[in-house]
């Protein structure tokens, strides 16, 4: 069993004790196989942790938001904690970016059994962790690099001009 992990250091490497439990912080997500893969931080200084979570029988998009203490931001959400099955098979995040209208942009792929390999995934979210259904389909994005191959997105940025750019391999 996997749980989404987070710690803070000072700057001199040393683990700030006023953030979580002495500077570390453990989330479960679901029962088994949590992994958080990307952090981002938003302009009010919250955390934005993205990874995966199994839901029993494969994985799914999971992003959490904390406090600046680490403490589970219950705006997002209801409990800090947003999980999305964005595919028929594994997702996972692999980069989060905030934009600058504070939109929650994530990265990562997503399997598909339609042609059995894996395509690049992007989601948005709103600032309450609600899919942005201007995004998209439902807020959700696929992108088949080269069909019939796997596609793995692993990093994002966010233009000034808002536009959002994605990289990984293929």
């Amino acid at each position: 069993n996997y749980d989404f992990a987070l710690t803070r250091y000072h700057m001199n490497g040393s683990l700030d004790n006023t953030f979580g439990n002495s500077g570390i912080v453990i989330t479960p997500i679901l029962s088994a196989g949590d992994q958080g893969m990307a952090v981002a931080i938003q302009n009010d200084g919250k955390i934005l942790l993205g990874g995966s979570t199994d839901n029993g029988s494969n994985g799914d998009l999971a992003l959490a938001r904390y406090n600046t203490n680490g403490s589970l931001d219950v705006t997002f959400d209801t409990d800090g904690i947003v999980i999305t099955a964005a595919g028929n098979a594994n997702d996972i995040i692999r980069a989060v970016a905030v934009q600058s209208d504070g939109k929650i942009v994530v990265a990562g792929y997503s399997y598909t059994s339609i042609s059995f390999s894996y395509d690049f995934i992007i989601a948005r979210y709103n600032m309450n962790g609600s899919l942005d259904n201007s995004f998209g389909t439902g807020g959700i994005l696929t992108t088949a690099i080269i069909n019939n191959t796997n596609d793995y997105a692993e990093s994002i940025a966010i233009q000034t001009d808002g536009k959002i750019i994605v990289a990984g391999y293929s």
